[in-house]
C-alpha cells in the first residue's frame, strides 16, 4: 500500500482501539561517505534509512511504537505497541498531540544539486583533496583521513488533530586530517567544512587550513604552571558551549540537572555575550521550519547582553515550568521520544577581528585544542579540567606553540569573565544541533604545566 493508505488505515485502527489522539512521525535519510588513503578508497558507505514512530494517548498516557515496514501487520503492531507502552508508564509526562501552528516560516534547506553529484565525482574530489593536502607542504608525511560525505533527509508529521507537515534537507561536506613531521617532531590536525550547497566548499582552502594548523603546532612545549590571560579559539569556544549546552535545556531543568532553572532575568554572563538559538539561520546546518512536535520554529536569544532570557523548551517542559514552548522539541532518530535540543546555537559574533582580540590580551595563551571533554567536564556543575594545546600570545600576537598543559575552571565563571568576542563565527558541523562560537577572550584561566 502507499504511504497515505497506510496512514488512513493506521489512524482508523487507532481510533477504533480507543487511542484518544495520535501521530505518525516519518523520517528517511540517504547518506554517502567515502574516505581515501594514498589515492585509493579506504572506506565507502552508502546507506538508506527510513522508519516511522507512532505515538498516541491511551488511558491518559502517551505510548510509543515504531516500525520500518508499512503494511497491515505493522499497523496492528504499532497500535498494540502504543497501548502496551502506555500501560507500562508509571507516571504521566503530560505529553499531548499538537494541532499545528497558524503559519510556518519558509526555509531553504534543500539543494537538489547535492543529490545530483555522482559518486564517481565525490570519490575524485576526495582523491584531489588528499593530493592538494600532500602538496601543500613538504612536511606532510601522510594524510590520516580524507573524504567527502553527503546526506539527504526528509521528515513528515501527520496527526489526528489535522497537522500534516513535511521538510527536506541536504548537506555536502568534506574533511581532511594531515600528519606533519619536522626534526623528529610530529603533529596532526583536522579540518572540516559542510554546507547546504556543493559549490560552497573550496577544497584548496580546506587543504591549506588543515596543513597550516598542523605545521604551526610543530615543536610545541609545555609552559610553567600559573594563571594566564586566555583566548579560546573559535572552534574550542564552540566545543565548550556544546559540552555545557544541556544547562540551557528545559528538559535538564525539569529533571533538576540545570543550575539555570528559575534564573530567567539574571545576569549570568558578561554584557558582551549574547547566545542565540536560530533555527531559521540562512544556510544553517540545523535550520528547519518546525520542530519534532510540529511547532513552528523561531529565533530567540537565550542569553542577551549577559542576561539569561529563557531555557529551551518543548511543549511538555514549557507546560511544567509555566512558560511557552520555544520550538526546540527534538528526536534522536525516528524511534526516539520527544526531548529538547538546540538548533543553530551560537555566541553572537562582534565586529572585532581575531587579530584585534589577541592585541587586547597582550601576553597570554591561545587554546586551540582540548582533550578529555567527556571525562574531564561536568555538564551540570560546569567544572572542567582538560588537557590542552595552543600557543603563547606575546605582544598581542600568536607566538610559540604549547602542549602538555591542563586548563581548569568553571563554565559559568567563563561566561561571566568574557572580556571580548571576535567576529570569526564558523558554523560548519552538520547535525540536529549545530553549536558554535567566535573566539572568546575569557580573562584568566588556571594552567598546570611544567
Amino acid at each position: 500500500m502507499n504511504r497515505q493508505e497506510f496512514i488512513d488505515k493506521l489512524f482508523a485502527g487507532a481510533k477504533k482501539a480507543g487511542i484518544d489522539e495520535y501521530e505518525a512521525y516519518f523520517s528517511s535519510s540517504e547518506s554517502f561517505d567515502v574516505d581515501v588513503l594514498d589515492g585509493e578508497i579506504k572506506e565507502y558507505t552508502v546507506a538508506q534509512r527510513s522508519g516511522m514512530c507512532f505515538r498516541g494517548v491511551f488511558e491518559g498516557k502517551m505510548g510509543y511504537a515504531s516500525t520500518e515496514i508499512e503494511d497491515d501487520e505493522a499497523i496492528d503492531m504499532l497500535i498494540e505497541g502504543v497501548k502496551n507502552n502506555a500501560r507500562l508508564l508509571e507516571t504521566d509526562d503530560g505529553e499531548s498531540i499538537f494541532e499545528g501552528s497558524e503559519t510556518y516560516p519558509e526555509v531553504d534547506t534543500y539543494d537538489a544539486n547535492v543529490e545530483k553529484v555522482p559518486a564517481s565525482e565525490k570519490i575524485a574530489r576526495s582523491i584531489e583533496l588528499e593530493k592538494l593536502t600532500k602538496k601543500r607542504d613538504a612536511r606532510v608525511m601522510r594524510v590520516e583521513g580524507c573524504g567527502v560525505s553527503t546526506g539527504v533527509g526528509e521528515v513528515r508529521i501527520v496527526n489526528s488533530k489535522g497537522l500534516d507537515i513535511s521538510g527536506k534537507s541536504a548537506v555536502y561536506g568534506a574533511f581532511v586530517a594531515p600528519v606533519v613531521s619536522q626534526d623528529g617532531k610530529v603533529n596532526f590536525s583536522f579540518a572540516v567544512k559542510a554546507s547546504r550547497h556543493p559549490d560552497d566548499i573550496d577544497f584548496s582552502e580546506l587543504a591549506e587550513k588543515s596543513v597550516n594548523k598542523a605545521v604551526e603546532g610543530l615543536g610545541a612545549q609545555s609552559i610553567p604552571s600559573g594563571k594566564y590571560k586566555c583566548v579560546l579559539q573559535n572552534d574550542m569556544a564552540g566545543t565548550f558551549l556544546a559540552t555545557f549546552a544541556g544547562v540551557f535545556s528545559g528538559e535538564s531543568a525539569r529533571k533538576g540537572m540545570s543550575l539555570l532553572k528559575g534564573r530567567e532575568g539574571e545576569m549570568i554572563a558578561s554584557e558582551c555575550v549574547t547566545i542565540t538559538d536560530d533555527p531559521l539561520l540562512p544556510g544553517g546546518l540545523a535550520t528547519s521550519a518546525f520542530d519534532a512536535e510540529g511547532v513552528a520554529r523561531f529565533s530567540k536569544d537565550v542569553v542577551k547582553d549577559g542576561r539569561f532570557e529563557t531555557l529551551l523548551h518543548n511543549r511538555v517542559t514549557a507546560k511544567e515550568l509555566g512558560c511557552q514552548t520555544t520550538g526546540n522539541a527534538s528526536k534522536a532518530g525516528y524511534a526516539g521520544k520527544v526531548t529538547v535540543a538546540p538548533s543553530n546555537f551560537f555566541v553572537k559574533p562582534s565586529s572585532t577581528s581575531f587579530e584585534a582580540l589577541l592585541a587586547q590580551v597582550g601576553d597570554g595563551i591561545l587554546i586551540t585544542s582540548l582533550m578529555g571533554m567527556h571525562s574531564g567536564a561536568n555538564p551540570i556543575s560546569g567544572d572542567f579540567s582538560l588537557g590542552a594545546k595552543g600557543f603563547l600570545i606575546k605582544d598581542g600576537k600568536k607566538a610559540e606553540p604549547v602542549e602538555q598543559i591542563t586548563v581548569a575552571g568553571n563554565f559559568f565563571d567563563i561566561l561571566k569573565n568574557v572580556r571580548a568576542v571576535a567576529d570569526d563565527l564558523e558554523m560548519n558541523r552538520p547535525g540536529s544541533s549545530c553549536i558554535a562560537s567566535p573566539a572568546l577572550y575569557i580573562g584568566e584561566i588556571a594552567v598546570a604545566g611544567k
